[in-house]
Protein backbone atom coordinates (compact mmCIF):
# COMPACT_ATOMS: atom_id res chain seq x y z
CA UNK A 1 0.00 0.00 0.00
CA UNK A 2 1.31 3.41 -0.93
CA UNK A 3 1.46 5.97 1.86
CA UNK A 4 0.05 9.15 0.36
CA UNK A 5 -2.16 11.95 1.68
CA UNK A 6 -5.85 11.59 0.89
CA UNK A 7 -5.94 14.77 -1.23
CA UNK A 8 -3.21 13.29 -3.42
CA UNK A 9 -5.00 9.94 -3.70
CA UNK A 10 -8.22 11.61 -4.81
CA UNK A 11 -6.46 13.87 -7.31
CA UNK A 12 -4.56 10.94 -8.82
CA UNK A 13 -7.71 8.84 -9.08
CA UNK A 14 -9.68 11.65 -10.69
CA UNK A 15 -6.90 12.62 -13.09
CA UNK A 16 -6.29 9.01 -14.10
CA UNK A 17 -9.98 8.40 -14.81
CA UNK A 18 -10.40 11.56 -16.88
CA UNK A 19 -7.13 10.91 -18.73
CA UNK A 20 -8.15 7.33 -19.50
CA UNK A 21 -11.57 8.50 -20.65
CA UNK A 22 -9.90 10.90 -23.07
CA UNK A 23 -7.25 8.45 -24.26
CA UNK A 24 -9.74 5.60 -24.65
CA UNK A 25 -12.78 7.58 -25.77
CA UNK A 26 -11.22 9.31 -28.73
CA UNK A 27 -9.63 6.17 -30.21
CA UNK A 28 -12.88 4.26 -29.75
CA UNK A 29 -14.84 7.04 -31.44
CA UNK A 30 -12.36 7.38 -34.33
CA UNK A 31 -12.13 3.60 -34.74
CA UNK A 32 -15.91 3.25 -34.72
CA UNK A 33 -16.31 5.97 -37.34
CA UNK A 34 -13.76 4.25 -39.56
CA UNK A 35 -15.04 0.70 -39.07
CA UNK A 36 -18.67 1.73 -39.62
CA UNK A 37 -17.72 3.29 -42.93
CA UNK A 38 -18.81 6.79 -41.96
CA UNK A 39 -15.38 8.12 -42.89
CA UNK A 40 -14.26 7.02 -46.34
CA UNK A 41 -10.59 6.02 -46.60
CA UNK A 42 -8.26 8.24 -48.55
CA UNK A 43 -7.15 6.82 -51.85
CA UNK A 44 -3.72 8.40 -52.16
CA UNK A 45 -0.82 5.94 -52.07
CA UNK A 46 1.52 6.52 -49.12
CA UNK A 47 4.28 7.93 -51.30
CA UNK A 48 5.97 11.27 -51.60
CA UNK A 49 4.20 13.95 -49.60
CA UNK A 50 1.78 11.49 -48.02
CA UNK A 51 4.64 9.30 -46.86
CA UNK A 52 6.30 12.38 -45.37
CA UNK A 53 3.07 13.23 -43.55
CA UNK A 54 3.12 9.74 -42.02
CA UNK A 55 6.72 10.23 -40.95
CA UNK A 56 5.84 13.64 -39.51
CA UNK A 57 2.98 12.15 -37.48
CA UNK A 58 5.26 9.37 -36.23
CA UNK A 59 7.86 11.94 -35.22
CA UNK A 60 5.25 14.03 -33.43
CA UNK A 61 4.08 10.99 -31.46
CA UNK A 62 7.65 10.17 -30.39
CA UNK A 63 8.35 13.83 -29.62
CA UNK A 64 5.23 13.96 -27.42
CA UNK A 65 6.39 10.90 -25.50
CA UNK A 66 9.89 12.32 -25.07
CA UNK A 67 8.54 15.69 -23.94
CA UNK A 68 6.22 14.02 -21.44
CA UNK A 69 9.12 12.02 -20.00
CA UNK A 70 11.21 15.18 -19.66
CA UNK A 71 8.36 17.24 -18.18
CA UNK A 72 7.31 14.44 -15.86
CA UNK A 73 10.82 14.23 -14.43
CA UNK A 74 11.03 17.98 -13.91
CA UNK A 75 7.60 18.22 -12.29
CA UNK A 76 8.13 15.22 -10.02
CA UNK A 77 11.49 16.66 -8.93
CA UNK A 78 9.86 19.96 -7.96
CA UNK A 79 6.72 18.33 -6.50
CA UNK A 80 7.86 18.21 -2.84
CA UNK A 81 8.32 22.00 -2.86
CA UNK A 82 4.71 22.62 -3.90
CA UNK A 83 2.36 23.48 -1.02
CA UNK A 84 -0.03 20.67 -0.14
CA UNK A 85 -3.03 22.82 -1.08
CA UNK A 86 -1.75 23.10 -4.68
CA UNK A 87 -0.53 19.52 -5.16
CA UNK A 88 -3.90 18.17 -6.29
CA UNK A 89 -4.13 20.86 -8.95
CA UNK A 90 -0.65 20.05 -10.23
CA UNK A 91 -1.50 16.35 -10.44
CA UNK A 92 -4.70 17.10 -12.38
CA UNK A 93 -3.08 19.62 -14.69
CA UNK A 94 -0.08 17.48 -15.54
CA UNK A 95 -2.00 14.25 -16.05
CA UNK A 96 -4.56 15.90 -18.30
CA UNK A 97 -1.82 17.67 -20.25
CA UNK A 98 -0.13 14.32 -20.88
CA UNK A 99 -3.45 12.73 -21.85
CA UNK A 100 -4.19 15.52 -24.31
CA UNK A 101 -0.77 15.17 -25.93
CA UNK A 102 -1.12 11.41 -26.26
CA UNK A 103 -4.67 11.73 -27.52
CA UNK A 104 -3.34 13.65 -30.51
CA UNK A 105 -2.03 10.33 -31.84
CA UNK A 106 -5.62 9.24 -32.49
CA UNK A 107 -6.27 12.43 -34.41
CA UNK A 108 -3.14 11.83 -36.49
CA UNK A 109 -4.59 8.40 -37.29
CA UNK A 110 -7.85 9.99 -38.34
CA UNK A 111 -6.11 12.46 -40.65
CA UNK A 112 -3.90 9.72 -42.08
CA UNK A 113 -7.01 7.61 -42.71
CA UNK A 114 -8.57 10.44 -44.68
CA UNK A 115 -5.38 10.77 -46.74
CA UNK A 116 -4.13 7.21 -47.36
CA UNK A 117 -6.50 4.90 -45.47
CA UNK A 118 -7.18 2.57 -48.38
CA UNK A 119 -3.45 1.76 -48.69
CA UNK A 120 -2.23 1.94 -45.09
CA UNK A 121 -4.92 0.88 -42.60
CA UNK A 122 -2.43 -0.79 -40.25
CA UNK A 123 -0.50 2.47 -39.91
CA UNK A 124 -3.72 4.36 -39.25
CA UNK A 125 -4.79 1.94 -36.53
CA UNK A 126 -1.26 2.00 -35.13
CA UNK A 127 -1.62 5.73 -34.51
CA UNK A 128 -5.05 5.20 -32.98
CA UNK A 129 -3.95 2.41 -30.62
CA UNK A 130 -0.89 4.35 -29.43
CA UNK A 131 -2.97 6.92 -27.59
CA UNK A 132 -4.10 4.79 -24.63
CA UNK A 133 -0.88 2.77 -24.62
CA UNK A 134 1.29 5.87 -24.27
CA UNK A 135 -0.95 7.24 -21.53
CA UNK A 136 -0.82 4.01 -19.57
CA UNK A 137 2.94 3.75 -20.00
CA UNK A 138 4.05 7.32 -19.33
CA UNK A 139 1.46 9.17 -17.22
CA UNK A 140 2.58 9.24 -13.57
CA UNK A 141 0.71 7.06 -11.12
CA UNK A 142 0.08 7.64 -7.43
CA UNK A 143 3.37 6.01 -6.45
CA UNK A 144 5.26 8.43 -8.72
CA UNK A 145 3.64 11.43 -7.05
CA UNK A 146 3.98 10.05 -3.51
CA UNK A 147 7.64 8.97 -3.71
CA UNK A 148 9.13 12.51 -3.92
CA UNK A 149 7.10 13.51 -0.87
CA UNK A 150 8.80 10.82 1.23
CA UNK A 151 12.26 12.30 0.75
CA UNK A 152 11.47 15.94 -0.07
CA UNK A 153 11.00 18.98 2.18
CA UNK A 154 8.46 18.16 4.83
CA UNK A 155 9.03 14.46 3.95
CA UNK A 156 5.92 12.34 4.29
CA UNK A 157 3.50 15.20 5.07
Amino acid sequence: MIEAPEHLRMACRQARLVGLALCLGTPILVGALILCGLLPPGSHPPEGTYLQVGHLFTGLVFFSAAWVLWRRGAVLKAFPGIPAAQQAGVVLRETLLYAALFELSSLYGLVYWLLVGAHAPRHVFGFIVLSPLLFLAFAPRLRHWAKPLESGPGGGT
